[in-house]
């Protein structure tokens, strides 16, 4: 069975310890607070400096998407070991990353004509895509073949989704994300939006006027999901996740457990790819279906 690296964008949340630990290489998004100058997510510019621009400053980050460069350059020593690659990119409906990642693929495939390059849009952003990573990295672990690694992504990304509410509405408006997730009324802004992720697109969930309220909806609809798709919480690993409220993140988890029974992995931060268009605030779930429940 031929060698194969695991990479993703920055986008997953999963940092680059983590990261590290699973053998996944990451190709980091780029921030910037003074809409000039474009600092690597994380390696760059850190997550404390970022959140307090948003808070304090009140200030609205921009974004930008790894470049095709950044993916050869990040796919070059893998293939140049003798390395297969796949390589799962945030949903195209958010940002580009994954044509940028495909350029790559086709630049290299000319250099490199025996490899397999593989790039995949996974469906999912920030913990979602981080848990998806982290099957990905322990079927690669237990000597599954690349194959069914790709046939695993394929199916689990169907199955995953993300229960969150947005922290700031006006973060969406300005990045002209809105779109059919809260075109409601002239006090659009003062409401806190319940966003599902799901197959690549994001759709409203529902509306609330205060946070705690928006927390156990967030459960509801959770436990909705299994209930009205007849799947087993236990086949799924979840992880709930904020931008910068930790506040009341114990009591959420306590909420989450009670009504659903999935394995819960320690709560993560949104990082500054999702937040730049979320806003400080955001807090949701991510699941996705273990492996082994597809018969891998």
């Amino acid at each position: 069975m031929a060698e194969y690296q695991i990479f993703s964008d920055g986008a997953c949340d999963i940092g680059f310890e983590k990261a590290e630990e699973l053998n996944i290489q990451l190709v980091p998004f780029y921030v910037s607070i003074d809409h000039e100058n474009y600092y690597k997510e994380i390696s760059e510019i850190s997550l404390d400096t970022y959140y307090h621009y948003m808070t304090e400053e009140k200030g609205y980050p921009k974004t930008s998407l790894p470049s095709t460069q950044d993916y050869i350059d990040a796919f070059r020593p893998a293939l140049e070991a003798g390395k297969d690659i796949l390589c799962i990119t945030m949903t195209r409906t958010l940002t580009a990353s994954l044509e940028s990642a495909i350029a790559a693929k086709s630049m290299l495939e000319e250099e490199f004509p025996d490899a397999q390059i593989h790039v995949i849009n996974s469906w999912l952003a920030t913990g979602a895509q981080a848990l998806l990573l982290m099957e990905m990295a322990r079927m690669q672990k237990n000597g599954k073949p690349l194959e069914d690694v790709i046939s695993y992504v394929e199916k689990a990304k169907i199955d995953a989704r993300i229960n969150f509410m947005v922290g700031d509405l006006s973060y969406l408006e300005i990045g002209g994300r809105i779109g059919k997730v809260a075109a409601l009324s002239g006090s659009l802004l003062k409401i806190k939006p319940l966003i599902i992720l799901k197959g690549g697109e994001i759709g409203g969930g529902g509306i609330c006027r205060s946070r705690k309220k928006g927390l156990a909806q967030i459960a509801d609809l959770t436990e909705k999901y299994f209930r009205e798709s007849g799947e087993t919480p236990a086949d799924y690993i979840a992880t709930a996740g904020t931008t910068n409220i930790w506040d009341d993140m114990p009591d959420f988890e306590a909420i989450l457990k009670d009504k659903i029974k999935m394995n819960y992995l320690p709560p993560f931060q949104i990082g500054a790819t999702i937040a730049s268009h979320t806003g400080p605030g955001t807090t949701g779930i991510c699941f996705v279906k273990k492996y082994e429940c597809y018969g891998f």
